[in-house]
């Protein structure tokens, strides 16, 4: 049977991931509802994949060939898996995958005509649960999002313009748009447009030509008075996703449920095999114990009550949230913070390691497959040299080298496996926090603080908050740079002491538990977040 989109029909109220698939001109999918790009691949099961391989020897040929007789040029055949963790119906999903171009006049019809062939052939041998996919990898809609400088002239009027904007998605989709900001937008930073780039609750259902023409009304109105030449050059362009309020206990987005084979390639953690030296510093993974949610150690304070000081380090007010099975006290917590005069044994004080367990599990993971991976190599090779040994031949010098080099590196595995199995570490407890509000009406920004006092009285932190040098980046850093407070140009830094505002225009480093070091240019337009889903924030921009 066609698709049901066979048209490519993008007008009327339809969801946002049959919008993107009715507007990719390069990829025809079996599947009603396309999972939006971008989304992970991972191999099918072996059992699975040992039965098509053994029922279809010549499977990869044979599609092939049938995308030819269709006038597209096959790039690659794979048997696979499709999967979005986290995303409504990102199971993992088996498909048989095709990379094609056309060498001629693109024709979306000849396409669908070649993926519905290919699903012929496998319906005709009774396989009815795998879907197929033909892609060209190198024109389909994954784009990247290139910020602005201040300076440009687009960014000012979509600055002036961004309340009509607002009002304009309230009208079309209600609260179900989380962000939107002006970015230039394509698959190179020299190829791309400007566009005002919105994100929206998955399965979202809307107009999307209609608010894509509106909104690039708005703007051509604010560019044509003064710079009428420019009228024309702003776009709009729609994806599902946005901001988050963060992942800590109580905010836990819903998490897609893999298979038995994908679970130890795929566990929404990140791997910190680079920083088991028993040391948090700045930028540290935390998270509440017991949680499955994590977030970013901001850096050590002492923290003065009276007489009393308390050491410690900041971080969000999300990432110290509270297991919501504490019932009615969760939302009063959420809503108001933790007050520093409850006592320490109370539910919403909760206690801290480092690293949040999603990244103990994902180092451990890493370690594992990355020992299994050498053992597998080392194996392959001493089976070659006996059998090359038995037949007289000569063993070659470079095998000898790498079976050397497999032992060594397995021995510093070995040794980061011990040591990543002493996490999670218990860090402190948490004993004052903000609570999620706004500042006040008319400073549209989100609170969200929380300090979490250092239990251990003998971890050292002397060198906790000691910033980066210049030298550990790019040699095309500008030499403008602020890496942050107490810079001097010329002299190395070392450790700062106190908080300061972003400037527009300016370099800055930034380091997080998802992103590890980095460093940027602050270009300072507002991304204005929607409405949360549990109605306890307005739109705000930060």
């Amino acid at each position: 049977m066609a698709s049901a989109f066979e048209s490519k029909n993008s007008s009327g109220a339809i969801p946002i991931e049959v919008y993107l698939y009715r507007i990719e001109p390069f990829r025809s999918s079996s599947e009603t509802t396309p999972l939006p790009f971008p989304y992970h691949f991972t191999d099918l099961a072996p059992g699975r994949l040992a039965d098509l391989q053994t029922r279809f020897p010549q499977l990869h040929d044979q599609v092939r060939t049938i995308v030819q007789t269709h006038g597209l040029l096959s790039l690659g055949v794979s048997a696979t898996q499709g999967l979005k963790p986290g995303y409504p119906g990102g199971d993992p999903q088996p498909m048989i995958r095709i990379n094609a171009r056309s060498p001629g006049a693109h024709d979306i019809q000849r396409w669908h005509a070649a993926r519905q062939a290919v699903q012929d052939y496998l319906g005709a041998r009774q396989i009815h649960d795998i879907s197929v996919e033909i892609v060209d990898p190198d024109k389909t809609l994954v784009r990247s999002l290139f910020p602005l400088p201040p300076s440009d002239f687009f960014i000012q009027a979509f600055e002036a313009v961004s309340f009509t904007i607002m009002d304009t998605l309230g009208q079309a989709m209600g609260t179900n748009w989380t962000s939107y900001c002006l970015f230039k937008v394509g698959m190179t930073a020299g190829r791309a447009n400007y566009c005002v780039f919105v994100t929206v609750q998955p399965r979202t259902v809307a107009n999307w030509q209609r608010i894509q023409q509106r909104l690039a009304e708005i703007m051509d109105t604010e560019i044509g008075r003064s710079r009428p030449h420019l009228v024309g050059l702003v776009q709009a362009a729609f994806a599902p996703g946005g901001m988050s309020l963060g992942t800590g206990r109580g905010q836990q987005q819903p998490v897609a449920s893999p298979t038995d084979d994908d679970k130890e390639r795929f566990t929404g953690g990140r791997s910190h095999v680079q920083n088991l030296d028993g040391h948090p510093k700045i930028g540290t993974s935390i998270g509440v114990i017991d949680s499955a949610g994590g977030g970013t150690l901001g850096g050590f304070f002492g923290l003065k009550v009276g007489a009393t000081i308390h050491r410690g380090f900041l971080t969000n007010d999300h990432v110290v949230a509270p297991d919501p099975e504490i019932g009615a006290l969760f939302e009063n917590v959420n809503r108001w913070g933790i007050r520093y005069t409850r006592a320490v044994e109370h539910p919403a004080k909760t206690k801290m390691q480092y690293f949040a367990q999603a990244d103990v599990d994902a180092t451990q993971k890493n370690l594992r497959f990355s020992l299994n991976a050498n053992a597998e190599h080392l194996q392959r090779l001493e089976e070659e040299i006996e059998q090359r040994t038995a037949k007289g031949m000569e063993v070659p010098e470079n095998w000898l080298a790498q079976i050397r080099n497999l032992r060594q590196d397995t021995s510093t595995i070995q040794g980061l496996q011990q040591a990543a199995s002493l996490f999670p570490q218990v860090i402190g407890h948490t004993i004052v926090s903000s609570g999620r509000a706004m500042r006040d009406e008319n400073v549209p920004e989100f609170i969200d603080w929380a300090f979490v006092s250092v239990d251990d009285q003998n971890l050292d932190l002397r060198t906790a908050n000691k910033l980066p040098h210049k030298w550990e980046f790019r040699q095309d850093t500008p030499d403008t740079y602020i890496p942050g407070v107490n810079y001097t140009p010329g002299i190395p830094v070392t450790a700062f002491s106190h908080f300061g505002s972003l400037v527009k225009g300016n370099w800055y480093f930034k380091t997080g538990r998802s992103t590890d070091l980095s460093c940027g240019l602050c270009h300072g337009t507002e991304v204005v977040v929607g409405q949360a889903r549990d109605q306890s924030f307005s739109p705000t921009a930060n």
